[in-house]
Parts: structure tokens; sequence; C-alpha cells
């Protein structure tokens, strides 16, 4: 979902579908109850496509820049949700440093089964420091939260918090990528 306010863009990365009728989700099984040999078949939701609408024009190096971090954020949020690495869906969107560092915490979510469900308002703007390097400042809407990994039902309440990121892009031959990102609060 994308808004805009006074020339800022928001975009909610939404994630967490909760309804169990869902035809796209993994079934999952679980216990009945204690002591029981039978069991109940549920279905957890499989984390919908975000709808991006941009705010810069495509064509426009803004755009390719804009498009680039959120589709960042839409690889994250997969990968969060579901607990997968994907290796070749990192290396597109990230680079240098900032890859390995999301590898990193993909693997240890997964490891320690931390499962989220990312939703975040954008609020940002694009600099460039040379035509190859972007920065990109994003004043936030936070409501990410941990999900249990089979149910995906949140397990702790929404934040609810504002956050500023800058974040660094570079280009790639013709793809940018995320090579830094800096929280300032």
């Amino acid at each position: 979902m994308l808004t805009r306010r006074g020339g800022a863009v928001a975009l909610a990365l939404v994630v967490a579908a909760c309804s169990s009728g869902d035809p796209a989700a993994t079934p999952t099984t679980q216990p009945a109850s204690v002591g029981s040999d039978s069991t109940t078949t549920t279905t957890a939701p499989e984390r919908p496509a975000s709808t991006t609408t941009t705010g810069y024009d495509p064509a426009s190096i803004e755009g390719q820049v804009e498009a680039a971090y959120l589709r960042s954020w839409d690889v994250y949020a997969e990968a969060v949700y579901n607990l997968q690495l994907d290796e070749a869906a990192l290396a597109e969107v990230y680079a240098e440093h900032h890859l390995a560092t999301k590898r990193t915490e993909i693997q240890k979510r997964s490891t320690d089964q931390r499962a989220a469900s990312v939703v975040v308002e954008h609020d940002y703007t694009i600099q460039f420091s040379d035509p190859a390097t972007a920065i990109l400042i994003d004043r936030f809407r936070n409501h990410q939260v941990l999900i249990d990994p089979s149910t995906k039902q949140p397990v702790e309440p929404d934040p609810d918090a504002v956050v500023v990121d800058v974040v660094t892009l570079r280009l790639f031959g013709t793809a940018w990528k995320v090579t830094r990102k800096e929280r300032l609060n």
C-alpha cells in the first residue's frame, strides 16, 4: 500500500495474512491434544506479495534506486517470514559487507526459529553523492513483529515505532544494491 505524505512516499509491506482459508497456505500438522494419537491439519498463511507503487518515475535514476531499495525490503521480508536463505535473491539486492550481514542474520534467525512479519511504512528521500552512489534516508514506521514460525501468528505486540535509517546503494553494472545501512535511533 503506497501513500504520499508531503511529497514523501509510504509503503506498507503487508506480510501477515491470517486467513486459514488461503489456498496457497502451507499445511502443518499439530497434535489435537496431549496424549492423543489423532492429528489436526491446519494451514499457515504464506507471505502475500507486497503491492508496490513507486513515487519516482521508474525510468529515472531515482526510480531505479527506489525500486532496488523496495525490492531489498521484499527479499528480506520473504526470508525472515519463511526462515529461508535465498542466496541468489540476497545477492540481487545486497552487496559488499551488507550482503554478509543479511546472510548471517537470516541464518541465525533460521537456526533460532525467529520468524518475523515485516510491515513498514516508508517515508524516504534520495540523494546522490556521485553518479554511482545513492544515499537514501528512510524515516519509517516499524510494525515488524516476531511470529510463530508454524502458524505465522504474532508472538509480540506491534512496536509501532518510528525508525530512521541511512542507506547507501551503489551501482554495480546496471543494478543498484544496498551496501550499507546505519540506524540513527
